[in-house]
């Protein structure tokens, strides 16, 4: 009985040791899983990010762009008001 009662220790004491190691070993994995999604997280952030800032420098151009075409013909129209422009000399 004793030889039972000792085997039976000896079980009991393996399973908690791979129960232990399972833990940790899952602990583990878990862990870097979650840095890896972390770390994917914080990539997409710095992409919409980066794509804000190009939509708003692209906007941007865009409408100097626009104003200087407008400021352009506004300066061909009060040329040619006042008889200044190259198709006058013409």
């Amino acid at each position: 009985m004793a030889s039972a009662q000792s085997n039976s220790d000896q079980f009991r004491s393996q399973s908690e040791a791979e129960s232990e190691q399972l833990v940790e070993s899952s602990n583990s994995i878990t862990n870097s899983h979650v840095n890896k999604v972390e770390l994917a997280i914080q990539r997409a952030r710095e992409s919409a990010q980066h794509k804000r800032a190009q939509n708003s420098t692209g906007f941007l151009h865009q409408t100097g762009e626009q104003m200087m075409h407008m400021a352009q013909g506004a300066v061909d129209g009060m040329k040619d008001t006042f008889g200044i422009g190259s198709n006058k000399n013409k």
